[in-house]
């Protein structure tokens, strides 16, 4: 009979386990990949490592590790493993050329390239800043999340947060205007 209660706590907490894992996963798969596609310019590197993030997400879940903040564990596991790649990947020049940027298929061909030109422009400005500043900004207008979730994304106070996206954001546009 203490089997039977056991197995049943057991499938229960399995259960609750996959659902929090499920929740956590759709809040926040879109987020995920695209800030590392952002990152990487590359859509299968982006698919690898966000596949691998959520594993690792599921890997401190299934062993029972609390998460108090799942989308910062995210963002960090991310980060981390951003971190990792490029020490593994030698080091080369990227050109812009190669660089994959959306363009509606509907604008003029004047158009597009002047959109992918400015948004060239803006990616090596963003490149240029320091870490906190590209991270703040991307996570606040890439991702459009709200100032809180950067708050906690970056395990910064929401003041100190806004004040690093305003002074990323008037270096931005100093490089910009240079």
């Amino acid at each position: 009979m203490n089997a039977d209660i056991e197995l049943k706590k057991q499938m229960s907490t399995q259960n609750f386990k996959e659902q929090f894992f499920s929740q956590i996963y759709e809040e926040n798969i879109e987020k995920i990949y695209r800030f590392v596609l952002f990152k990487t310019n590359s859509e299968t590197l982006s698919q690898d490592l966000t596949a691998e993030t959520f594993s690792k997400l599921w890997g401190q879940i299934s062993k029972g590790v609390e998460i108090k903040n799942p989308s910062g564990f995210l963002y960090r596991v991310v980060r981390n493993l951003l971190i990792d790649h490029y020490r593994c990947k030698e080091k080369g020049a990227i050109s812009l050329d190669d660089m994959n940027f959306v363009v509606d298929s509907k604008k003029g061909v004047e158009e597009a390239v002047s959109e992918k030109d400015d948004l060239s422009k803006v990616k090596i400005a963003l490149a240029s800043l320091k870490d906190p500043y590209r991270q703040i900004i991307s996570l606040y207008y890439i991702e459009q999340e709200s100032m809180s979730e950067v708050a906690k994304s970056v395990q910064k106070s929401e003041g100190a947060t806004r004040v690093l996206l305003h002074r990323g954001m008037k270096k931005l546009k100093k490089h910009l205007e240079a």
